[in-house]
């Protein structure tokens, strides 16, 4: 483990900020010489947002911190081993998916891309989500249906995305997610930063030498 958890959960926030102001297209329209459209893509006011956390591990609970800053009280976690007590401590209330999905404002994943969790969000569970909502995944693209995602984003039944992960990476040039309003893209790079790389090297090369000090690894892969 290392503190990319950091930037991972940082990008995540800045994901839903660039969707929820319309960012990129506020850039585009600046950019093509036009100025006071913001009514032409209006932008609903996110006070009080309801966040939902699908997954509970170290990223998405330092994600909450950040979210919590904007003003989510009101938080949902979808996350089997989270117990009632460690819910209670962090405050948040835990929830079925499909409860979840139609009750959030903010959607954000972080959770391991397993064959259990492959297409977690489907057409039907985002077909549940509000028309005024946010998806984040920071976690991995095989968790979403893509062309789901884009038809929902295409027909206005979903207010937007910030993705840094795909099905395919890189995706191809017709991942109809290029061609869907709102959508904000990344190139599974959240985990990154020079600090983050560096902190990285460091933690290997001292389990390197822990290793063949004798001692016993403190980070397995396989204890056997």
């Amino acid at each position: 483990d290392y503190g990319a958890r950091h930037e991972v959960s940082e990008l995540a926030v800045a994901l839903y900020l660039a969707v929820a102001r319309r960012l990129v297209a506020r850039d585009a329209s600046l950019r093509a010489g036009r100025w006071g459209v913001a009514q032409a893509e209006p932008v609903p006011g996110r006070r009080q947002a309801v966040l939902g956390l699908v997954g509970f591990g170290r990223i998405a609970r330092r994600a909450l911190g950040k979210f919590r800053a904007l003003g989510m009280e009101r938080v949902l976690v979808c996350d089997p081993a989270l117990s009632a007590a460690e819910a209670a401590e962090a405050g948040v209330v835990p929830a079925a998916l499909d409860e979840l999905c139609g009750a959030a404002d903010l959607v954000s994943l972080h959770l391991p891309l397993t064959a259990e969790t492959r297409h977690l969000l489907d057409r039907r569970r985002i077909a549940l989500m509000r028309p005024s909502a946010i998806l984040v995944n920071v976690s991995r693209g095989g968790l979403v249906d893509e062309a789901a995602l884009a038809e929902a984003l295409a027909a206005g039944r979903l207010f937007g995305a910030g993705l840094d992960v795909f099905e395919r990476e890189p995706p191809a040039a017709d991942n109809p997610l290029f061609s869907a309003p709102n959508v904000v893209l990344s190139d599974h790079a959240a985990w990154y930063s020079e600090t983050a790389v560096a902190e990285l090297q460091r933690k290997a090369a001292e389990e390197v030498v822990r290793v063949l000090s004798g001692q016993a690894p403190a980070n397995w892969i396989n204890r056997w």
